[in-house]
C-alpha cells in the first residue's frame, strides 16, 4: 500500500487517531498541500528532535552490557556498532547490539543481508571512476565533504547518481562527522564510515556492486598476483584496466593513480588497507596489513611520469621501490610481527604501467 493511501486512510481520515508516526528511509514522494498526504512534520537523521529514538544510546548500551555481565566488552561494542550521530545524539545500531549479546558477545557484521539494497545496486551501476575512488577511500578511514539532501526521493536518486551519498547517509552506511547548513536549507556534510561493521558491509554489499569498473574476477586475479609476488601478472592486469576503463584525460597525475590503486587494494580480502600514513622516515603511499597469519604484508609506492620512454618508466618504478627501503616504510609492519613483506614500486605514464618488486 502506498504511503499516500495509508496516510489518507490510516492517519488523515481516522477519527480515532489524534497523533501518529510514519517511519521509513526515503521521504514520501507525493507529500504536499495539494495531496492526500500533507501537513507532515519531517525529522531526519540530522535533526535533534527525536534523535535518541533512532537506536540505542550509549547509556542504554552500558546498562545492557552490565545486565549481561559483559561490561568489559563495551569498547568492542563501540568499535563495531557505535559511530552514528543522529542530531547531537550518539547512537548504536540496535539490531546489531541485540544480536551481539545473543551471539555470546562475538562481534560480527549482523547487518549484512538484513534487507534489499536494489536501489544502491541500480545507482552504482552508473558509477564513474570518481565515485568509485571516493567510496573505496572510505574503507581506509578517510572522509570527504559532500552535499546532502535529507529530503531526497527515489526518482531523484535514479536520475542523479550523485545523490547516492544522501541515500547512504540516511540508510546508515555513512555518518555525518560535521554538518553545515547551507543558504538554501540543505546541508554540506563531512561523511565517513561509522564503524567496523559497516566496513564489512561496505566490502560485501557496496564495493562488489561496482563490477562495471572492476569486475570481480579481475579483483580476485589482482589479489592473487599481489600475494604471490607475480609482478608480470599484476602489471598486465593493471595495464588492461587502464586501457579499457580509464579516460586518458583522467590520468592527470599521481593523485589519480593513487586513488585508482587504492580502489584496487580496498577489494583485496584479508587485509586492512591504509594510505599516506607515517612510517619510518616518511609516509608510504599504500600499505596492506594482513588480518591473519600466513599472508605477507604489502607496501606499494607510486610514481607518475610524463612522456616517459619504456626505459624511463622502468627506472621510475625502481626509484619507487628504492624509496620504500631507503625510508624504512616497513617498520610498522615489522613491529606488528610481520616479517614477510612484499614491496612494490609502481610507475605510471598515461595508460602505461611498470612494476618493480622485492619479495
Amino acid at each position: 500500500m502506498s504511503a499516500e493511501k495509508y496516510g489518507k486512510g490510516g492517519f488523515k481520515d481516522n477519527k480515532n487517531l489524534s497523533f501518529g508516526f510514519l517511519t521509513g528511509i526515503l521521504r514520501v514522494a507525493k507529500e504536499s498541500i495539494f495531496s492526500g498526504m500533507n501537513n507532515l512534520a519531517i525529522y531526519s537523521v540530522l535533526d535533534n528532535k527525536y534523535s535518541s529514538y533512532f537506536g540505542f544510546t550509549a547509556d542504554e548500551v552500558k546498562k545492557m552490557a552490565d545486565y549481561y555481565g559483559a561490561s568489559d566488552k563495551y569498547d568492542e561494542i563501540c568499535k563495531w556498532y557505535d559511530g552514528y550521530c543522529f542530531g547531537k545524539t550518539e547512537i548504536f545500531n540496535p539490531w546489531s547490539v541485540i544480536n551481539y549479546f545473543s551471539n555470546e558477545c562475538e562481534p560480527r557484521a549482523f547487518w549484512v543481508s538484513t534487507g534489499s539494497n536494489d536501489i544502491i545496486g541500480e545507482i552504482l551501476g552508473e558509477a564513474d571512476a570518481e565515485m568509485y575512488i571516493r567510496l573505496t577511500a572510505l574503507l581506509n578511514g578517510e572522509s570527504f565533504i559532500t552535499y546532502i539532501d535529507t529530503g531526497v526521493i527515489y526518482p531523484q536518486i535514479k536520475n542523479n547518481p550523485s545523490t547516492i551519498y544522501s541515500f547512504l547517509l540516511i540508510t546508515g552506511y555513512l555518518k555525518a562527522v560535521s554538518t553545515t547548513l547551507s543558504f538554501n536549507g540543505d546541508f554540506m556534510c563531512q561523511v565517513a564510515l561509522p564503524n567496523q561493521e559497516i566496513a564489512v558491509v561496505y566490502r560485501k554489499e557496496i564495493l562488489q556492486k561496482l563490477e562495471r569498473l572492476i569486475p570481480q574476477p579481475t579483483a580476485i586475479q589482482v589479489q592473487e598476483a599481489i600475494f604471490t609476488g607475480d609482478c608480470k601478472k599484476l602489471q598486465k592486469l593493471i595495464q588492461t584496466m587502464l586501457l579499457q576503463s580509464v579516460s586518458f584525460f583522467d590520468t592527470a597525475g599521481e593523485n589519480f593513480y593513487h586513488g585508482f590503486m587504492l580502489g584496487l587494494c580496498a577489494l583485496v580480502g584479508g587485509t586492512f588497507a591504509t594510505s599516506n600514513r607515517e612510517s619510518g622516515d616518511g609516509r608510504y603511499d599504500i600499505q596492506l596489513k594482513p588480518l591473519s597469519k600466513g599472508l605477507p604484508g604489502i607496501l606499494i609506492e607510486l610514481k607518475a611520469g610524463k612522456d616517459c620512454t619504456e626505459k624511463q618508466l622502468k627506472q621510475l618504478s625502481e626509484t619507487a621501490l628504492r624509496q620504500i627501503n631507503e625510508n624504512k616504510y616497513d617498520i610498522d609492519l615489522k613491529a606488528a610481527g610481520i616479517d614477510h613483506i612484499y614491496k612494490y614500486g609502481v610507475a605510471f605514464c598515461g595508460k602505461n604501467v611498470e612494476i618493480a618488486v622485492e619479495l
